[in-house]
């Protein structure tokens, strides 16, 4: 079974990835908006928590891995179709078992759509092991 993770699905591409920053781009498509034709908060979330997390990945070591355990958001600006939008994260400071990280979305001339910071929990491993199927028979 092939790997199509969330954010492939939606669209993101890596750009940077560098010890203790990330940047990823998402080229707005009709799927990405909201009924009021700009792009979808969600969207915008989404591209924060992907990216922030990115960051804090930089940082750790192999075995471990990281967890959203807050996210803050301000919106700023709106993103239209056809644009591309870049998610940025940066890590201001990490712990043993925490992350705390800044960042944003932001046009190609860095008009700001949101800013972001949050905090990572980091530990040794994901939650669990599930198989695919057996989740998707669960949702069903």
């Amino acid at each position: 079974m092939s790997k199509i993770t969330f954010d492939k699905k939606l669209g993101i591409k890596q750009v940077i990835s560098k010890k203790g920053y990330c940047r990823i781009k998402l080229d707005v498509k009709q799927e990405h908006l909201n009924h009021g034709g700009i792009v979808h908060g969600g969207v915008l979330a989404t591209l924060c928590d992907i990216t922030l997390a990115g960051a804090v990945a930089t940082v750790m070591k192999k075995e471990e891995w990281c967890v959203t355990i807050q996210l803050n958001i301000e919106y700023m600006d709106p993103a239209y179709f056809g644009e591309p939008i870049y998610g940025y994260g940066k890590v201001v400071r990490k712990g043993k078992t925490l992350a705390f990280v800044e960042g944003g979305v932001e046009t190609k001339d860095k008009r700001k759509i949101c800013k972001a910071h949050g905090i990572w929990f980091i530990k040794l491993g994901p939650s669990r092991k599930i198989k695919i199927t057996k989740a998707i028979k669960q949702v069903e």
